[in-house]
């Protein structure tokens, strides 16, 4: 990055380059090897007319610094993106009060995302990524007013999940990389719908139904009959992948899903004291631009 003070006509400029350069390191405008990615311009003359505060001109000049700066940065780190698309095996880990743990079976479900490599370090990269995930449980007597203990039930839930994975993508190969990463994620409760094969029993009322939607919501004494509250919408946990990328634009890879937040809902202010937890593991193939 070149930082230039130049006057010309009486009013005083500052110019701020950045340019890409791993050999020599400065910019050379009669190399066109050299490539200008940034160019900032603003006039700090003295000449009549509305002046910014001094304080405002220092925020100004060190906004479009910094600016500069990122702007510097990304155009210098190799990017690349992706999509991806594939199968979710789901399943939520609900424990009660007493620390016993309910009997639940996994679920399969679609997931599709976008995703983007950004370069670190040698082999390292970040991936953040953004998912449409489905996700869910199936079970016997999962849900209360469902006629009948030996009644399956099933949830297929919805999810936005935006996962950010420290990636470390060796040489494998000719033509190949390994894919080994790890990292955080944060996901959001869209909706969903439920299916039993027997009906819903409130009390006495009988109500013929064997499917309906699937509600997120911080308190379970809310609610419609006929609507399944599953928990509280806001999710996170750690991921994993490991998988193989060849030609430098396909992948094949399994991605795992380990949920932290308790998702369990309270009825008011009362705090049932049980646990809702989302886990998971997925297939998927992908293809970089």
């Amino acid at each position: 990055m070149n930082i230039t003070f130049m006057s010309l006509n009486g009013n005083n400029f500052i110019y701020v380059t950045t340019c890409l350069d791993f050999k020599t390191h400065f910019c050379n405008v009669f190399n066109f090897k050299h490539q200008i990615t940034s160019i900032y311009q603003f006039d700090i003359s003295d000449k009549p007319g509305p002046v910014l505060p001094m304080k405002k001109q220092q925020i100004l000049y060190l906004t479009l610094f910094l600016s500069a700066l990122l702007s510097s940065h990304f155009s210098d780190a190799q990017i690349q993106w992706g999509f991806r698309a594939g199968m979710n095996m789901s399943d939520s880990k609900f424990t009660d009060a007493d620390g016993r743990e309910a009997d639940r079976d996994y679920v399969v479900r679609m997931q599709i995302g976008l995703t983007l490599d950004v370069a670190v370090w040698n082999d390292f990269f970040v991936q953040p990524s953004l998912w449409y995930q489905g996700k869910g449980f199936k079970g016997n007597g999962a849900w209360p007013v469902v006629r009948g203990n030996n009644s399956e039930f099933k949830a297929n839930l919805t999810y936005v999940v935006l996962p950010v994975n420290l990636l470390f993508k060796p040489r494998l190969g000719k033509s190949g990389r390994l894919l080994l990463g790890a990292g955080p994620y944060v996901g959001y409760g869209l909706g969903g719908s439920w299916e039993s094969d027997a009906e819903l029993l409130y009390g006495d009322i009988m109500v013929a139904q064997t499917e309906g939607d699937v509600r997120f919501t911080k308190d379970g004494s809310i609610g419609d009959m006929g609507t399944y509250n599953y928990g509280k919408p806001w999710d996170y946990g750690l991921g994993f992948l490991l998988g193989y990328e060849f030609i430098e634009r396909y992948s094949i890879q399994v991605n795992g899903d380990l949920g932290l937040a308790n998702l369990q809902y309270n009825y008011g202010d009362y705090n049932t004291g049980e646990e809702l937890k989302n886990m998971g593991v997925g297939i998927s193939l992908g293809y970089k631009f």
